[in-house]
């Protein structure tokens, strides 16, 4: 039972796939918990967070249960984004009736924020809003007018990387003394902890041959197709003694799964969406991150905080900022497959005394992830 008589903090993150930002949201959370002694809510209209019910750092405050009936194809992808949008508007009433209810201090979005600050506008004027911007925003001319006028409304602004904050600010117009850049605190002791569960008998299988890594849903950001043709033409040319594991799912599984076996390829697997993604990574000899463009890349920053070595690619905005290339990781030229051989190959190559640096450099970077550093940053810019 939660014992906090403080002020009230509601987090607002709907979503319908198992994306980053769910446990990035919880990770929050539990940030104002233990460091901010407030009351803490998250607002649970999908049943995006049904699992943490019975958590007793928080409370979750349920809408409906959709998530439950809504077919796995349309979780991810412009679908899921029409059902999000056309359940939120529907469900305003229910919304509106339960935030008055909870009647809180603040308001942390991390996904479609702007209806959170209408909803500030119309009803709720004195709620102080946080839109904490999750992934890299890409500007059509209607989403630049939405968030032109939404986004400037929010009390603050929190975005993943410098080079977005300078974007929005560009874009957007958004005022300097209103945005700023705090890492998600996603790094904690529960992530040593589940990576050493046990694999079960087919996966210590696939772990007898070094393994190379990937996590992230099989969409067309995470860029998967040019990781199978640059790991098939590795897998030609210098070294045929690995497998690759991609953990994850989405809309893109047929045609990865279709190559794969067109090209009757026996070590690339993969292994579909794992609720503990931490047990692979750690065993894993190197983690890979194809990506067309990642903010900031929770599992880049994961796999650092177990000590795997990284590649990725150049992409914006969290890879292109957070990893230096040679110092605490890997980077090799998107689209450049050759580039992509050469890299894998310099890593294997690379003296143990030479790697075992770029890994504590990389566990350095992680140090910026925790609960602690996010709960004291946001407070620097916030009267809680």
């Amino acid at each position: 039972m939660i014992n906090k008589q403080e002020k009230k903090i509601l987090f607002w993150s709907p979503m319908l796939s198992h994306v980053g930002t769910l446990r990035a949201t919880i990770e929050m959370a539990e940030s104002f918990y233990k460091y901010g002694n407030y009351k803490v809510f998250i607002l649970n209209i999908f049943g995006e967070f049904n699992e943490y019910k019975n958590s007793n750092n928080f409370i979750i405050v349920s809408i409906t249960n959709l998530k439950k009936f809504i077919p796995k194809i349309f979780k991810t992808g412009l679908v899921s984004k029409f059902i999000i949008y056309f359940f939120i508007i529907l469900l305003i009433p229910v919304i509106s009736y339960k935030i008055k209810k909870i009647n809180p201090n603040y308001l942390i979005a991390s996904l479609i924020g702007y209806l959170a600050i209408f909803l500030k506008l119309i009803f709720f004027k004195k709620i102080f809003i946080v839109n904490s911007i999750q992934g890299y925003p890409k500007f059509n001319f209607f989403r630049k007018l939405l968030w032109k006028f939404f986004y400037n409304k929010s009390d603050l602004v929190v975005t993943m990387t410098n080079i977005t904050k300078e974007e929005l600010i560009k874009k957007i117009n958004i005022n300097q003394l209103k945005i700023v850049k705090i890492d998600n605190p996603i790094i904690s002791r529960k992530i040593k902890i589940l990576s050493k569960d046990n694999l079960d008998e087919y996966e210590k299988s696939i772990f007898k041959k070094k393994v190379f890594c990937s996590v992230g849903r099989l969409t067309k950001q995470k860029n998967y197709m040019e990781l199978l043709l640059g790991m098939k033409e590795y897998f030609d040319h210098y070294d045929k003694n690995f497998n690759l594991i991609i953990i994850g799912d989405g809309e893109m599984k047929e045609e990865l799964d279709n190559y794969i076996k067109k090209h009757n390829i026996k070590n690339f697997f993969l292994l579909g969406f794992k609720k503990n993604p931490f047990k692979y990574i750690v065993r894993s000899s190197l983690y890979i991150s194809s990506s067309l463009w990642e903010e900031p890349g929770h599992t880049l920053i994961e796999a650092g905080y177990l000590n795997i070595p990284i590649i990725t690619t150049d992409c914006p905005n969290g890879p292109k900022e957070i990893i230096v290339d040679g110092f605490n990781g890997f980077k090799y030229q998107q689209g450049d497959i050759a580039n992509f051989m050469f890299k894998i190959n310099y890593v294997n190559l690379l003296e143990k005394s030479e790697l075992f640096k770029i890994i504590i450099n990389m566990k350095r970077t992680t140090k910026n992830f925790t609960q602690f550093r996010f709960n004291k940053n946001l407070k620097n810019h916030i009267n809680f």
